[in-house]
């Protein structure tokens, strides 16, 4: 078991940098369709959106732990929803390197949970950017 987040006073998670995550992991940002899907006429394909890449309301962008999942016998794409909701692929690593903090957040739904802190506009382009599809959202092309 990792050793735990800190907390505030009100016993939430704070924005932190976990140091079991380690630079070399992964996580997974989850894609929901149609939300996180952008229409490119041009290119005429539909795509992630950079926006999938924000923070939530309550602080943090929702993330999967790859090395946890895995060294607990479970698939990335475990937490999936459904087979319509698609996942990407960051490197921890690149993510710090943008000052951005990458921590554990189990208070998010499963034990394998992290959330990212830090996120503005100009970071969602330059994650969507380094994010590697690991399995499309209906209806991305």
């Amino acid at each position: 078991m990792p050793s735990a987040p800190p907390r505030d006073a009100n016993g939430k998670i704070t924005p932190h940098d976990h140091p079991e995550i380690l630079d070399d992991d992964y996580v997974l940002r989850h894609i929901v369709p149609p939300h996180d899907l952008h229409p490119d006429p041009e290119k005429k394909m539909t795509r992630v959106s950079s926006g999938a890449y924000s923070e939530s309301s309550d602080g943090g962008m929702s993330v999967d732990i790859l090395r946890w999942m895995a060294e607990d016998g479970l698939n990335a794409e475990h937490y999936l929803a459904d087979e319509t909701v698609g996942a990407t692929r960051i490197q921890v690593r690149s993510l710090r390197a943008m000052g951005l903090k990458v921590g554990w957040d189990p208070d998010g739904g499963h034990p394998h949970h992290g959330a990212v802190w830090g996120i503005k506009q100009t970071h969602r382009r330059k994650i969507a950017k380094l994010a590697v599809t690991v399995r499309k959202a209906e209806g991305e092309t």
